[in-house]
């Protein structure tokens, strides 16, 4: 909705951003399959996060929205600017070249350094995606406020779409608000903003569809 305000790399630094936060608590996969199927033929190092095709079709819609193409080649590369984390730094090339494989692996990496038995505790899943999210954040300042305002809302957006928002969700968004040093008034305001924006679309779809 505000994305306009922002410039083409934040427009990308919000995109991973949203990245993260869709994907942080979505179901783990060893070798393609869930922790009831694994068997002693199961390669554990083979870790995955489960993307389902309204995780794909959502993240498409906020690229669309952001108005950036997200293929990368070597020179795409080059928007992330001085603030890119060291595991973003090299171009991924993939069939569409998403940055969102780069963070998903760098989550999975974060996630084995866990016990295998303790990768899915919520807790657990808590601490990795806030741990890649600070990653995301470090060494990142605006002399104003207006733009981590801007990132805050549409995350809010993001994160309430289906009318809640998951502890993992929760705790990735508090973490953003720590690190700009926002007050709980603006987090709260957003919020309400936030949800009421995604209720009244949503009903503006049901009388469209009635």
């Amino acid at each position: 909705m505000l994305l306009k305000m922002l410039s083409p790399v934040e427009k990308l630094h919000f995109l991973d951003l949203a990245d993260l936060l869709i994907m942080a608590d979505r179901p783990l996969l060893w070798d393609g399959k869930t922790s009831n199927e694994v068997t002693s033929d199961t390669d554990l190092e083979k870790l995955s996060i489960e993307e389902s095709e309204q995780d794909r079709e959502l993240l498409a819609e906020l690229e669309s929205s952001a108005g950036v193409e997200r293929e990368r080649n070597g020179s795409f590369g080059a928007l992330g600017g001085p603030f890119m984390p060291k595991w973003m730094a090299d171009p991924i090339e993939t069939s569409k070249g998403r940055l969102h494989v780069k963070i998903m692996d760098r989550l999975t990496s974060v996630l084995k350094s866990f016990p295998l038995m303790k990768m899915e505790k919520p807790e657990t899943r808590i601490q990795a995606a806030v741990s890649v999210l600070v990653e995301l954040l470090e060494d990142r300042s605006y002399e104003r406020i207006t733009t981590p305002k801007v990132l805050l809302f549409e995350l809010l957006l993001v994160a309430s779409r289906d009318g809640h928002i998951t502890t993992t969700e929760s705790a990735l968004l508090k973490e953003y608000q720590r690190h700009y040093q926002l007050e709980d008034f603006i987090y709260d305001d957003l919020l309400e903003r936030a949800e009421l924006l995604n209720r009244e679309v949503n009903k503006t779809i049901s009388i469209i569809l009635e």
